[in-house]
């Protein structure tokens, strides 16, 4: 299956638009597509809207970026709806992350899928594999 997303560029990052569901209801994120992070991320503020904080954490986490560390927590929430498709059960890294984004679609999420990016065109295409 084949799905076409179009996306944001704000500066060099493209933007997905993600809707994240879990115990306490569902939030609308902004997250970039980040092929160099190994978990998607979401910051506190759209975690505990959906219902996680730490208490709910499966394991404790740390995320490093080239000026800081920033603790966090990995919670796994109920799906995780981007780019056409829905996935259940996805852990997601609880960290702080600074440009004033909501988090990162990371390679947990990605990894299922065959990615076409257009930068020119904002479209992205996406094939379950």
């Amino acid at each position: 299956m084949r799905s076409e997303t179009s996306f944001e560029i704000d500066g060099d990052l493209i933007l997905i638009e993600a809707i994240i569901v879990g115990p306490g209801g569902r939030d609308t994120a902004r997250l970039v597509l980040d092929t160099g992070s190994a978990l998607t991320t979401l910051i506190p503020a759209i975690a505990e809207s959906i219902g996680y904080t730490s208490q709910h954490r499966v394991a404790r986490s740390v995320v490093r970026s080239a000026v800081a560390e920033e603790p966090g927590y990995i919670v796994r929430v109920a799906y995780i709806t981007a780019l056409g498709f829905t996935l259940p059960g996805v852990h997601v890294n609880v960290a702080e992350l600074s440009h004033g984004i909501d988090g990162l679609l990371g390679m947990n999420f990605l990894s299922d899928f065959n990615l076409e990016i257009h930068p020119r065109e904002r479209r992205l295409v996406a094939e379950r594999i």
